[in-house]
C-alpha cells in the first residue's frame, strides 16, 4: 500500500462531517449528518466507527494512517478527554476519554482536539493566517469558539482549554450559559445564543413562521439584517457590539497581527457588518493598532 489518507472527523454542534484526505490534501471521500446531536458517547463513537469501516472498504487502494478528531467543546489535552460541557445535546460528555474510545473503536491513532482550534491550524497552514506570525481565529456558528497562534504555534495552555472566546463574559446580566456562567459571548452571538433570542424578542414574532426552526430561522434573521427589514436589523444591532466587545477585548490582550473569522455566521457577520464593528474599535484602540491589525 503505497498511498497514505488520513481521516478528518468534525463533530460539530449541528453537523457531523467524515473526510478522507490524500497527502496533499485532496478530498477522496465524504459523509455528513445532522443526526448524532443526541448521542451518548459510546453511541456516537460506535457511529463514526461504522461510517470509517465503509471508507476503508470504499478505498482499499490507500493506506489510512490515522486521524484528526475535532470536538465542539473544550478538550483537556494532555488526558485526551472531554472537559464537561460541549455544544452537543446529550449529558454524558462529562470527562470523556474520547480519542482512546475511538482508537479502541477503528482500530488507528486519532489526535482528538476542540474544533476551533483546529480550523485555526487550517487557516495557518492553507487559508488566511498563512502569511502571520501572531494570529486569532474565531469560528462563529452553532457555537462560538478560537485559537491562539504565537510565533505560528497553537497555544492551549495549560490543560488545552486556550482561546476559548464564547466564555468570554460581555454581559453579567445575560443568558446563563451551558458552563454556568451567566452572559458569555457564545451564549449571545452563537447560533445556538441567537435561536434564543429570536425565541424571547417579541418583535421576532412578525418574521417567522411557526413551522420554521430555530436554525433556518437565525440564517432568515441576517438575511433580512442584510436586506434591510428594521426589526431584523434592530434585533441583529446588539449582536454586532457583541462582535466589536470581543475584538476589542482579543485585540488589548492578545495584539494580534490578523484575526481570522470563520464560522458560517462568523464570515456573514464579517462580510455584510463590519463599518460599525470598525467604527467602534477606531473609537476605542490607539490608531495604530486598529490600522495594523487586519480582521
Amino acid at each position: 500500500m503505497g498511498k497514505k489518507a488520513a481521516l478528518g472527523i468534525d463533530i460539530g454542534g449541528t453537523k457531523l462531517r467524515i473526510g478522507l484526505v490524500d497527502r496533499r490534501f485532496h478530498l477522496l471521500d465524504v459523509f455528513l449528518t445532522e443526526e448524532h446531536r443526541w448521542l451518548t458517547p459510546q453511541e456516537l463513537v460506535r457511529f463514526l466507527a461504522g461510517n470509517v469501516e465503509q471508507f476503508i472498504s470504499r478505498h482499499k487502494d490507500f493506506d489510512i494512517i490515522g486521524g484528526g478528531v475535532g470536538y465542539p467543546g473544550p478538550i483537556c489535552f494532555p488526558k485526551r478527554a472531554t472537559f464537561s460541557y460541549s455544544n452537543l445535546l446529550n449529558e454524558a460528555w462529562k470527562s470523556v476519554p474520547l480519542a482512546e474510545m475511538i482508537e479502541e473503536k477503528i482500530g488507528m491513532r486519532v489526535v482528538v482536539d476542540n474544533d476551533a482550534n483546529l480550523a485555526g491550524l487550517a487557516e495557518m497552514r492553507l487559508g488566511a493566517g498563512r502569511n502571520f506570525a501572531h494570529a486569532v481565529y474565531v469560528t462563529i456558528s452553532t457555537g462560538l469558539g478560537g485559537a491562539i497562534f504565537i510565533d505560528r504555534k497553537l497555544y492551549r495552555g495549560f490543560l488545552g482549554n486556550a482561546g476559548e472566546f464564547g466564555h468570554m463574559v460581555v454581559d453579567r446580566g445575560g443568558r446563563y450559559c451551558k458552563c454556568g456562567n451567566r452572559g458569555c459571548l457564545m451564549s449571545l452571538l452563537s447560533g445556538l445564543g441567537i435561536e434564543k433570542l429570536i425565541r424571547e424578542e417579541p418583535s421576532c414574532q412578525f418574521l417567522f413562521s411557526s413551522e420554521e426552526d430555530g436554525p433556518t430561522c437565525v440564517k432568515k434573521l441576517v438575511e433580512l439584517a442584510i436586506a434591510g427589514n428594521a426589526v431584523a436589523r434592530d434585533v441583529v444591532q446588539p449582536l454586532l457590539e457583541y462582535l466589536a466587545l470581543a475584538f476589542l477585548n482579543v485585540i488589548q490582550i492578545l495584539n494580534p497581527e490578523v484575526i481570522v473569522v470563520g464560522g458560517s455566521l462568523g464570515k456573514v457577520l464579517v462580510r455584510n457588518f463590519m463599518d460599525p464593528v470598525r467604527e467602534y474599535l477606531k473609537a476605542r484602540l490607539p490608531s495604530e493598532i486598529v490600522e495594523q491589525t487586519q480582521i
